[in-house]
């Protein structure tokens, strides 16, 4: 079982495409740095992206910038891994990546509460899905929030008929009554719904209090003894545009709608499970060892899961001295 995150908004959401250029031509400038970064094309994945672009946060920060669409987290750690990009997105099913060793994390973005185990109507708990067919889009934190599920509940993947399929294969399956319940999460349960109006939702990531959900970007495993400056630049730019995402939410919606050509109620309903962690936030959690102990509790998870054997050292994969210097 492979644990990454969100993967392409699609569904009722289109692509924003393949690659696009945020800053583009010959010459770099002296002092400036090309880099590219990976995102992933729906709310979360794309908010770094969308708000530098607007804000033209690269060129203030001496960036050059070319942006590339990715479906899940661990693809954008190997895209680090072989120099395809400089600096990537992962959700909470990929954490274990850069516990591994295979990716630094440059910020916390946010910490979201978006996953859902649904079922159709008639499903009441966790323990009515035995022997039924549960779709999940693998190695996400739909596939972790169900594994945390079925522990709880005394129960394994072999209880179930665990049914691994892609995100728009889970929405149109679990909406033509294909399968029993899906793990899955916002906006795409509220795409699911306006198809399954009477669907049920069977658990809830808040129902997990003690295991934050963050969402992060990430870098090469090297990139603060390799390149400090452009890691500089780079926090900064995410310092004022996760400020900037978290104090005008309508707006936000807006432009990711535009950026990913997406409409903008799911953009809408997604924002309502996701706590933007600006650095008026994120640095007294820093300091006073929060971030610490989410990392480690979510260690924990995955070597329960079989993702991990050991428990890393969070200041050994975390930067967070120098995202509260940048």
């Amino acid at each position: 079982m492979n644990i990454n995150r969100r993967t392409l908004l699609i569904g009722s959401l289109g692509v924003a495409g393949a690659s696009a250029l945020s800053a583009c031509g010959g010459d770099t400038p002296a002092g400036v740095d090309k880099i590219v970064v990976g995102y992933i094309a729906d709310g979360n994945g794309a908010t770094l992206v969308t708000v530098a672009n607007k804000l033209d946060l690269w060129k203030k920060h001496g960036l050059e910038v070319q942006t590339k669409t990715f479906t899940n987290g661990p693809l954008q750690v190997q895209a680090l891994g072989t120099g395809d990009i400089d600096f990537g997105y992962i959700g909470p099913g990929a954490m274990w990546l850069p516990m591994k060793g295979d990716a630094s994390i440059v910020t916390l973005n946010s910490l979201g509460t978006a996953d859902r185990i649904i079922a159709q109507e008639g499903i009441a708990s966790l323990k009515d899905l035995k022997g039924k067919t549960v779709g999940v889009p693998e190695g996400t934190s739909g596939d972790m929030l169900l594994n945390l599920a079925l522990e709880a509940n005394g129960m394994t993947v072999d209880d179930i008929k665990r049914t691994p399929m892609d995100p728009p294969t889970t929405i149109s399956a679990f909406s033509a009554g294909q399968i029993d319940a899906a793990a899955i999460w916002y906006p795409h349960v509220a795409t699911i719904k306006a198809k399954v109006p009477n669907l049920v939702e069977v658990v809830k990531s808040t129902d997990f209090p003690e295991l934050a959900f963050p969402a992060a970007q990430v870098a090469g495993k090297s990139i603060a003894k390799d390149k400090p400056a452009v890691l500089k630049k780079f926090q900064a730019v995410a310092k004022e545009a996760f400020t900037w995402a978290a104090a005008n939410r309508e707006e936000l919606v807006k432009e990711l709608a535009t950026f990913l050509k997406a409409p903008a109620e799911s953009l809408t309903s997604e924002q309502e499970f996701v706590d933007i962690l600006t650095p008026e936030k994120l640095k007294p959690l820093i300091e006073d060892g929060t971030v610490k102990k989410w990392l480690t509790t979510l260690n924990k998870q995955f070597i329960k899961a079989g993702k991990l054997e050991a428990e890393g050292n969070p200041d050994e994969y975390f930067l967070g001295a120098e995202y509260l210097q940048a």
